[in-house]
């Protein structure tokens, strides 16, 4: 399993595919996923956002991950 810097990492530096290709090795592991997507307006200063889900059956397990996500978000932040 890779870790969280390795995936902001990804995020910033690489190009779409080679997340995709990252994002495919992990789901042979994983099997739930959330995946918020973020557009920013540079006119307005506003953003639009798509929250996409894969094996969720129920809104309230995407909540559960989000605030498992949150926490490890904010215990990485010295990082």
């Amino acid at each position: 399993m890779g870790s969280e810097n390795e995936i902001d990492n990804i995020l910033k530096n690489s190009s779409k595919a080679e997340l995709i290709e990252r994002l495919t090795e992990e789901l042979k592991e994983f099997d739930k996923v959330i995946v918020v997507l973020i557009k920013d307006d540079d006119d307005s200063g506003k953003y639009a956002s798509l929250v996409m889900t894969l094996g969720l059956e129920h809104t309230y397990e995407a909540y559960g991950m989000l605030e498992v996500a949150k926490q490890d978000l904010m215990e990485g932040e010295d990082e």
